[in-house]
């Protein structure tokens, strides 16, 4: 079985990055606009929108979902940056989604994209109208618990050591999956054809830089977005006490833990992920008539920003 997304790719030059995305019209338009689903993937050695997402954006464009989903730079078939920390990719990030111009959207997120979408709704970045988050897993813009941080260090230790070889990006994937049977040989050989010559140097170069970012302006922040969080109990790399923690750091969210799920709760456990994701969005309909920057009463959404 071949994966990916099942669409054509498409490019675009976004900061100087050649980036490769794709726009993916709902398979029938619904009776009224909806706000976009835009899909950011993960940053572990290997991830891309056809590994991240490939089972979940036929379920978005089946319910109606215009759908655009793009490669990180340094990433699947985007171009090679010099700056490899998460401060390009959120600036990257917003001039995508400016470039993209949808009026509003809700944004979709695994590890260190879900940080990313938080910076984006965070920082109140300009472009579209942000109306939800769906964080798979994500990285913390917030301390990491006490309880977690053994784990996650472990985690790094791991990432350390793996090579762009078969073998080892199996146990890669071993790690990221709680169910062996998952770790297919397409998933294994997906993940390796994106850490090949210039892309292995590229992670390499992430690894000293892809946690750093600005955290003081939001380590207390809370998000005011309607928010669905995500997380696989048995999460080898980001610990769900993590999610737990979120709690206190999200205003309207609803939080699924999934048994026997690893990291990628969106590909391991695609049937539960999808369905749940699919509830969340109809519950965050598009702005009524007040106009794309109003709430779900009509008023101004107020909901993006950090308290102060």
């Amino acid at each position: 079985m071949t994966i990916g997304i099942p669409a054509p790719r498409r490019s675009i030059r976004i900061l100087g990055i050649e980036t490769a995305y794709y726009r993916i019209q709902p398979a029938t338009p619904p009776p009224r606009p909806r706000p976009a689903v835009v899909l950011l993937h993960g940053g572990a050695p290997g991830a891309s929108s056809d590994l991240n997402w490939f089972r979940n954006t036929e379920a978005l464009t089946g319910a109606g979902y215009e759908l655009i989903a793009y490669d990180q730079p340094g990433f699947g078939h985007s171009g090679i940056p010099a700056d490899h920390g998460i401060e390009f990719r959120y600036r990257h990030a917003v001039a995508f989604l400016q470039a993209m111009a949808p009026e509003a959207v809700h944004l979709v997120g695994n590890s260190i994209g879900g940080l990313l979408c938080c910076l984006i709704a965070l920082r109140s970045a300009p472009g579209p109208a942000v109306r939800s988050l769906a964080l798979a897993a994500p990285y913390p813009f917030f301390d990491i618990p006490v309880d977690a941080a053994a784990r996650l260090a472990a985690h790094r230790s791991r990432l350390a050591g793996i090579e762009p070889t078969f073998d080892s990006i199996r146990r890669l994937c071993l790690n990221t999956f709680h169910e062996a049977r998952q770790v297919t040989d397409d998933i294994v050989a997906l993940r390796l054809a994106s850490l090949q010559g210039e892309r292995w140097d590229a992670c390499q170069a992430r690894a000293a830089v892809s946690r750093q970012f600005d955290q003081d302006a939001v380590r207390h922040a809370v998000v005011h977005l309607p928010s669905l969080l995500v997380w696989g109990l048995d999460d080898n790399s980001l610990p769900h006490e993590i999610g737990l923690a979120a709690r206190r750091h999200f205003s309207d969210a609803r939080i699924l833990l999934l048994p026997r799920c690893g990291h990628w709760p969106q590909t391991e456990q695609w049937e539960i992920f999808n369905h749940n994701l699919l509830g969340f969005l109809e519950m965050n309909p598009p702005a009524p008539e007040g106009g794309p920057e109003a709430g779900r009463d009509g008023a101004p959404q107020a909901g993006t920003g950090a308290h102060r």
